[in-house]
């Protein structure tokens, strides 16, 4: 063991999490001699996102922890088709281990009610934002409970502040860690399609009573199989299809058979950046995606009002100031067709990369990696 303790990174929510912790992971990996990284994976997607990241981290130096899947994810159907188990049956498996750890980094806003009910007290926690949203959801109270906040830029920072989420000497802005991961890894355009046609990117939210999932998705695909002359990547969020049985609505076909469209419901491409980085114009509703979306390169936005939401003044849907937003389906042509002629959202767009990812002279998985290193330092 390394002199200075154990640093554990949990990689134990679903693979979405993944590709925002894992560049700083491999960074602490590779840059510090002094505390022993512990990778803890939580389902085989997650083990095989981590070994395929670290083909670019030759140097980086951890333990892997690849925690079974429970037998019943093995053997039984309906568990199969699950993308994850909960995450508490994984911290179940490492509580123990936790107890020893010099710091904890998560993604994951429930670390601190899992450590407190497990009376676990020596770790500093970290937490690391898994997406740049405006929505209340990255602003929980919960998020206190964390010694340190790895916030993606000023605007996150002021808000935790002027919400009263936590006090201000919690927070480092780092950067937005993902948009390396894409940048490293989706160097080259490859063309999805076998032609050279506008390819439009639509990302319902998972959470379907804020989605335009359920009322919108017939009128995107019936557009798109009419309109041959654009391509549509029809990419939900992977847990749309994950709660599908829970919540109990129907899922596509992923062999729809146009030639102008892909339906992907579960793979890899839904989180590692793919369609980001090889579409032109983005179709959404409340997602985050959007701002990562914008935050790799401003291009054309267009969000759906499904529920007709009166958002201009709501700071939960101050995304939606970077495109058109659009209530009625008969308008959809109007608003594709506009999209294509020029970005009328662009400086917008640039002011909010500005804004919403932090910019420094190193890297955001270095700010990362260096943050954790130098809180620990000041601890001993």
């Amino acid at each position: 063991m390394r002199k200075g303790g154990l640093v554990y990174f949990l990689f134990i929510n679903g693979p979405h999490h993944v590709y925002h912790l894992i560049e700083p992971a491999l960074m602490f990996a590779t840059n510090n001699d002094q505390y022993e990284p512990i990778f803890v994976s939580g389902n085989p997607v997650n083990t095989r996102i981590i070994k395929d990241s670290q083909r670019l981290y030759s140097s980086a130096s951890f333990k892997l922890i690849d925690i079974p899947l429970p037998l019943r994810y093995r053997l039984i159907k309906s568990y199969k088709a699950k993308l994850y188990p909960p995450i508490h049956t994984r911290f179940n498996k490492i509580v123990s281990k936790l107890k020893n750890a010099s710091a904890i980094v998560s993604t994951s806003h429930e670390l601190p009610n899992y450590i407190n009910k497990n009376k676990i007290k020596r770790p500093k926690l970290f937490y690391l934002y898994h997406g740049t949203g405006t929505r209340e959801y990255g602003f929980d109270n919960k998020l206190d409970g964390f010694d340190y906040i790895l916030a993606p830029g000023p605007y996150h920072r002021d808000r935790l502040i002027n919400d009263n989420v936590c006090d201000e000497q919690k927070i480092r802005m780092v950067g937005q860690p993902k948009l390396e991961w894409i940048e490293n890894n989706h160097l080259s355009k490859t063309n999805l399609f076998n032609n050279n046609n506008p390819v439009f990117y639509f990302n319902p939210h998972w959470e379907i009573e804020l989605s335009s999932y359920l009322s919108w998705r017939n009128v995107v695909l019936d557009f798109f199989r009419k309109h041959t002359e654009y391509n549509l990547i029809f990419a939900p969020h992977p847990l749309v299809k994950h709660h599908s049985k829970i919540k109990k609505y129907n899922i596509e076909n992923e062999n729809d058979g146009s030639a102008n469209i892909i339906i992907d419901l579960d793979s890899p491409k839904l989180n590692d950046g793919t369609y980001n980085a090889l579409s032109d114009v983005y179709i959404g509703d409340v997602s985050s995606m959007v701002t990562e979306w914008i935050n790799f390169k401003p291009r054309p936005c267009i969000f759906i009002n499904a529920q007709n939401i009166r958002w201009e003044k709501n700071k939960n849907y101050e995304m939606w100031q970077y495109g058109t937003v659009i209530d009625d389906p008969n308008n959809l042509l109007n608003v594709i067709q506009d999209s294509l002629r020029n970005n009328s959202f662009d400086k917008k767009q640039i002011e909010h990369q500005q804004r919403f990812v932090h910019q420094a002279d190193s890297s955001s998985s270095e700010l990362c990696a260096n943050y954790i290193l130098k809180e620990l330092e000041l601890g001993h």
